[in-house]
Formats: C-alpha cells, structure tokens, sequence
C-alpha cells in the first residue's frame, strides 16, 4: 500500500494551528470551486492570504496538504455513515432489498465524493483513504458492531429467505463482493459509481447470490 504524504511537522501555538487550518481549508476550496488541475503550492498559499513560505515550513509539497485535506473528509463521511447507519438498521428490520440498496448508496456516494476531490491522487492512495475502515472504527468507538459483525446479524434476521448455506461464509462472500464491484468501478469505470444502473446491477448480483430462489 503506498504511504500517504506526511506533513513536516505539527503545529504547537495556536496561531500556528490557525495558519495551518488555513492551509487545508484554502485547499479544499481550490479543489470545490476551481478544480484539481489549479492546485498548487503556490495557489494554495494566495487563497489561504500566506506566503508559501510558510505552507513550505509545515508542508513539503500540495501532495501533504490533500492527504490533511482527504483525512478531514473522511472523519466528515464518517460522522455522516454514523448517521446514516441508524436509518439503515431501522431499515434492515423492514425490508431486506432496501437494506442493501441503502448500503450500496452509501459506499458508492463515499467513493465516488472522494474521487471527484482529486482523482488522481485518490487513485494513488486510495487503499490508505479507506472510508471503510474510517467508518468501522467510527461505528465501533460508539459501541457499535464491526461492518462484518453487523451484516452476518443483518442476514441472520432474513434467514428465511436466504440460500441454505454456513451464513458466515455468505456474508462475507456478499460483503467481499461488494466491495470489490466498487473498487473495480473506481479504479476502472469511475463514472459508474454514480450511475443508479450500476448500482442495480450491483443489488441484483447481490440478491442473485443470497436470496432463496422462488
């Protein structure tokens, strides 16, 4: 896994703490209003009103600012999955295809919002900008169930109308395979992770595999 870039050192004043937000926060707005491809140190430094200079004494190069930038998001999409996930447990109680149809959303909606941040260094460093692993330990921290504990729950609650089979080896099974149809999308077929046919093809394989034929 490629390591992200680092910054050169952490801020210790609260004045150096101020300039620092300032940086991250000029970066984000150069990537919400004008696009990956005008980012630079130097542009970066004129939107947060700096001198790069001083980007350069906490930052080596735009590279570390995106990795603060892309960390800040992930702890945002965290807070929202712990939001989202108490309407998709109500949900899972309700209606199977729902459940999953609302947890494919979720992760393609993820995915596809970091992605468009600045795709190519999402691309490199996707696997260490890992939104799962973010929001498990989110969900776990609130004494919450892992991912992989609550879905083996989730199909154990539909077991009627499920394949016979070990549940513990379907839900992993249909846990692995989503993950690996959106991973496949972002580093393929980016576009397709916003595409709503896409993410049908992605439930039918689902509901292929689990459900019990009629």
């Amino acid at each position: 896994m490629t390591e992200l870039p680092r910054a050169r050192k952490r801020p210790k004043q609260s004045r150096s703490a101020e300039l620092v937000r300032a940086i991250r926060e000029a970066c984000l707005k150069i990537l919400d209003e004008e696009g990956a491809e005008r980012l630079t140190t130097q542009r970066i430094a004129d939107v947060a009103g700096v001198n790069i200079a001083s980007v350069y004494q906490y930052f080596p190069n735009k590279e570390a600012v995106l990795a603060e930038v892309y960390e800040d998001q992930l702890a945002e999409l965290a807070d929202q999955a712990s939001a989202e996930f108490k309407r998709i447990w109500k949900l899972s109680s309700e209606s199977f295809e729902d459940t999953l149809r609302a947890i494919i959303a979720m992760e393609a909606d993820f995915l596809q919002r970091l992605y468009q941040m600045n795709p190519d260094f999402y691309q490199q460093y996707h696997q260490a900008l890992d939104v799962r692993e973010r929001v498990n330990q989110r969900t776990q921290a609130e004494s919450n169930p892992s991912w992989a504990d609550w879905f083996s729950q989730f199909l154990a609650q539909h077991a009627d109308r499920l394949q016979v089979g070990d549940r513990d080896v379907q839900a992993f099974l249909a846990r692995h395979t989503l993950e690996g149809a959106l991973t496949a999308a972002l580093r393929e077929r980016p576009q397709a992770l916003g595409d709503e046919s896409f993410r049908a093809e992605v439930l039918a394989l689902l509901l292929r595999y689990l459900l019990r034929k009629a």
